[in-house]
This record gives structure tokens, C-alpha cells and sequence, in this order.
């Protein structure tokens, strides 16, 4: 059980997390190339005024969605950043427990 003052870091569940993220970054970036296909397919078989502003519309639409990818990936490496500073903190605190501080402290 975890005291509320403690701590704890589930590495499973960060690693889904991360591919989780991944994953889903990895299906916005397709999506977007495909309705980046759609409108190049429409731009050079519909021409019209309908279809100017439509092209101009999903323009609008694929600036707005790269930066929610744009978003995703930055919140991926934020927590990949934050894993690895967790892990580091772990391992100098086993460092430390392993030079008898944690033990000392500890009051054994």
C-alpha cells in the first residue's frame, strides 16, 4: 500500500501509456495524409468555385489538426521525459539505500 506522501511509479502501465501514444500519433499522421490525398485528388478532378473553397476549408482543417498531432507527440516526449527522470531518481536512490544511508535513516 502507498502512502499518500509516496511516490510510485508503475513502469508497465508508463510503457502502455507510451505505446498507447505512439499508436495513436501514428494513426493521425495517416489520417491526415489521407485527407491530404483526398484534397489533392478533388484539386485536380473538381474544378470549381465549390471546390476552391472546399480545398481552402480542409487547408484550415489540416493546419488546426497537425498541431493537435503536433500536441500528441510533445505530450508523448514530455512523458518519456519524465520516465526517464524517474528512473534516474530510482536508481540513485538505490545507490544510495545500497550505501547504507537508506538504512541508517531508516533507524536499523
Amino acid at each position: 500500500m502507498v502512502d499518500q506522501g509516496t511516490l510510485a511509479k508503475e513502469d508497465e502501465a508508463i510503457r502502455k501509456v507510451l505505446a498507447d501514444l505512439e499508436h495513436q500519433i501514428e494513426n493521425m499522421v495517416t489520417a491526415g495524409r489521407t485527407v491530404e490525398r483526398i484534397k489533392e485528388e478533388l484539386a485536380t478532378g473538381y474544378i470549381s468555385g465549390a471546390s476552391t473553397v472546399f480545398q481552402n476549408k480542409v487547408g484550415d482543417w489540416m493546419t488546426r489538426y497537425q498541431k493537435v498531432t503536433g500536441s500528441f507527440e510533445h505530450f508523448m516526449q514530455s512523458t518519456q521525459g519524465a520516465n526517464q527522470i524517474l528512473n534516474h531518481a530510482e536508481e540513485e536512490a538505490r545507490a544510495h539505500a545500497a550505501d547504507g544511508i537508506y538504512q541508517g535513516l531508516q533507524g536499523d
